[in-house]
């Protein structure tokens, strides 16, 4: 189930690749800044779908291993009206407040057109922002799941040729081709759920009924998706409030360059960054309706045995990634992106530095979703958090130290982080999932 988890996130994050390529290209490196400094409004919008498909993923692959089809409907159903009433919300106030919001996450006035005009379509599109691949994926059906991922990226990408190279809107046409891809992922939801006869989860109006309690647990149990999401995005809103202030000082850079080189920077080092994680974070999505449902069975060593085969291969990849990214690939990648000298070294140093944050920050994805798949809620939260929530105060002692200094913070952040997670899944470990607990009953994993 990892596989076709793993393909989608994949695809995911190539196609952000292929999107900042297209703008470096065809729009600039202002226009790549723009987007990724306006990113934590994007964010935003990916924890409320994040939060309400992961919770609900988990209450439904619970519900299945349980065998009760009627909870895992209205979880779903609930979820939808949920999403949507609060991605209407999120509309409405985000454009209301535009500037104000983009100012304060650390645009700068030079950057501030091209983020105004890509977030307020993507603000437009945000009731087609998720496919509800998570509880897809939930009734293991992660084949469709992927294919939700894989053909709305490749319609969002020939839009953005079209838009970028053929019309010339830059920022703002790669915010349209975002928006109609989410509309062929809205669709093909629809599709699973309601037509194809595909689902287990036999939709009917009596699901659509709001359930409080259901709803408090779904958005209970999803809270380390919030937390993990917002975490993320307050650590680059910090990174960008830091970047800012270098920005006016072009010679702390000692490249000749001041203006938006630092947030341009790390806008496209981030981005790279985030396909380096692809593996580990689709890893943790095909592993959690495994854990949910063995855990809703009282299969706890098979619990211990997925946990424990995922951390090995997290581990493993991480340092291999970095390695490969520090020795050998950052400058090449930083080169396909611009030929401007001075943010391919800039851009160098930032990948080669954060990269190493790699394996630390796979290792507390997985044990978020450890703790989210067996509803240790409490658990999940501070796992999720933790390390991003000591990345601002990490930057604003590091940041002392220049440039160099704030691409440290992230690992430096991603190592405690990843301790304090590693000591609360041993704690779970030997207590909540001892051996003698039904591990030795035999039944199919998903």
């Amino acid at each position: 189930m990892s596989l076709p988890s793993i393909i989608g996130v994949l695809a995911y994050n190539l196609y952000n690749i292929l999107d900042t390529l297209l703008l470096s290209q065809g729009a600039g490196m202002d226009a790549v800044g723009g987007v990724a400094v306006s990113f934590p409004l994007f964010m935003l919008l990916s924890a409320v779908a994040s939060t309400l498909g992961t919770g609900a993923a988990s209450v439904i692959s619970r519900a299945l291993g349980r065998g009760d089809d009627e909870q895992a409907a209205r979880a779903a159903a609930n979820t939808f009206l949920v999403f949507y009433a609060t991605a209407l919300a999120m509309t409405v106030v985000g454009l209301l407040f535009l500037e104000p919001i983009l100012l304060t996450i650390g645009v700068t006035d030079s950057l501030l057109p091209v983020a105004r005009g890509y977030t307020r379509i993507i603000l437009i599109g945000a009731v087609t922002s998720t496919g509800f691949s998570n509880l897809i994926r939930a009734e293991g059906a992660s084949r469709y799941a992927m294919a939700i991922w894989v053909i709305p990226l490749s319609v969002n990408t020939a839009f953005d040729i079209l838009f970028i190279f053929g019309l010339e809107w830059g920022a703002t046409g790669a915010a349209l081709g975002t928006v109609i891809g989410q509309c062929v992922s809205m669709a093909m939801s629809v599709n699973f759920f309601l037509l194809s006869g595909r689902s287990r989860l036999r939709l009917a109006a009596r699901h659509f009924r709001p359930d409080i309690r259901l709803i408090a647990t779904i958005l209970s149990t999803g809270l380390p998706s919030l937390a993990q999401w917002c975490g993320q995005g307050l650590a680059i809103i910090a990174a960008n409030r830091m970047l800012r202030t270098f920005s006016t000082d072009p010679t702390v850079l000692g490249y000749g360059a001041g203006g938006d080189l630092p947030i341009n920077t790390y806008g496209l080092a981030s981005r790279i960054l985030l396909l380096l994680l692809f593996p580990v974070t689709g890893l943790a999505q095909g592993i959690q309706p495994i854990i949910g449902f063995n855990f809703g069975a009282g299969l706890h060593s098979r619990v211990r045995h997925t946990l424990a085969l995922s951390m090995a291969i997290t581990i493993a990849y991480g340092i291999a990634s970095t390695i490969i990214t520090a020795v050998w690939a950052a400058r090449p990648m930083m080169r396909l992106f611009t030929g401007d000298t001075a943010t391919i070294r800039l851009g160098t140093q930032a990948l080669a530095v954060m990269g190493v944050a790699t394996a630390f920050t796979g290792i507390q994805q997985i044990h978020a979703t450890f703790f989210q798949s067996i509803g240790r809620r409490t658990a999940a939260i501070l796992v999720s958090v933790c390390g991003q929530l000591l990345v601002p105060p990490t930057l604003q002692v590091m940041g002392r130290f220049g440039l160099v200094g704030v691409w440290w913070a992230f690992p430096v952040a991603a190592v405690a982080g990843s301790l304090m997670s590693s000591l609360a899944v041993l704690h779970a470990i030997r207590g909540a999932l001892r051996p003698s607990d039904g591990s030795h009953a035999a039944a199919p994993v998903p």
